[in-house]
């Protein structure tokens, strides 16, 4: 290869992006390497990146590039971890680890976070239920998480509840795990959840926590499109395929269960 020919090849592996912030009308610059564009439907480009927005506040803005890495659409969201102060502390997110070393199947458990679905933590050890539903809770994609860590009554208010495995029984449509029995009931496997906590455990809590926060965030997004391009009658039941070409068969598997 000439000398030409490499630099003209070395110039394409990263780009600089341009793109104008929603929220504070900010234009930032960013410069993104090519293997990190993921496709997009209709042949374009997606990539996610940092951008401090108003009072250095840092935001994830998802950007949209045609083939040409131009700029066909920009927009930015909080992180999902802004939906409480100090959700995401290195000591709460180190608790995955123990979550996946304590429980055996804990990707049901995360599917079903995920899935908005109700999670009953059930055990007599009042310090080890509570904290399982704290590490739980980390994996709730809504802004306002409802979670009791702990309550000897029978409630039907919350998501996430920690109680006794006297009472787990009356919830009779929930995944429920038990911390006595070492067992789920009404869970679900998800390939997905399993390589997403094989992946998080092999790293520091702070790169944790951003992976988790970044991961949850693309979930939603993704379970947005697939609800915005099912109503599209020109594209109807071919939604879940275009959404499989972004993020691959396991993680529609999840997405579908979230919408």
């Amino acid at each position: 290869m000439s000398k030409k020919s490499k630099e003209k090849s070395s110039s394409k592996s990263i780009i600089t992006v341009q793109a104008m912030c929603d929220v504070c009308k900010k234009v930032d610059a960013f410069q993104i390497p090519v293997k990190e564009l993921l496709p997009h439907i209709g042949g374009l480009y997606q990539v996610s990146t940092i951008h401090h927005c108003k009072d250095n506040k840092e935001m994830v803005m998802n950007i949209i590039l045609d083939r040409n890495f131009t700029v066909r659409q920009a927009t930015v969201s909080p992180f999902v971890a802004e939906r409480e102060v100090g959700q995401w502390t290195p000591e709460k997110v180190d608790d995955i680890k123990f979550l996946v070393k304590q429980i055996k199947g804990a990707d049901q458990l995360i599917e079903a976070v995920l899935s908005y679905k109700t999670v009953i933590v059930a055990g007599t050890n009042k310090t080890f239920v509570k904290r399982v539903v704290r590490t739980l809770e980390l994996f709730s994609p809504s802004r306002y998480p409802q979670t009791e860590e702990w309550t000897d009554k029978l409630i039907t208010d919350k998501k996430i509840i920690g109680t006794l495995p006297t009472l787990a029984s009356n919830y009779k449509k929930a995944v429920i795990v038990d911390l006595e029995k070492k067992k789920i009931l009404n869970g679900k496997q998800s390939l997905y959840c399993q390589q997403f906590l094989e992946s998080l455990v092999t790293l520091e809590p702070e790169g944790m926590a951003y992976a988790a926060q970044m991961k949850i965030g693309m979930l939603v997004d993704f379970a947005k499109m697939l609800i915005e391009l099912s109503k599209e009658p020109k594209i109807g039941t071919r939604a879940l395929e275009l959404v499989e070409m972004d993020v691959g068969a396991a993680a529609l598997e999840l997405i579908k269960e979230m919408v």
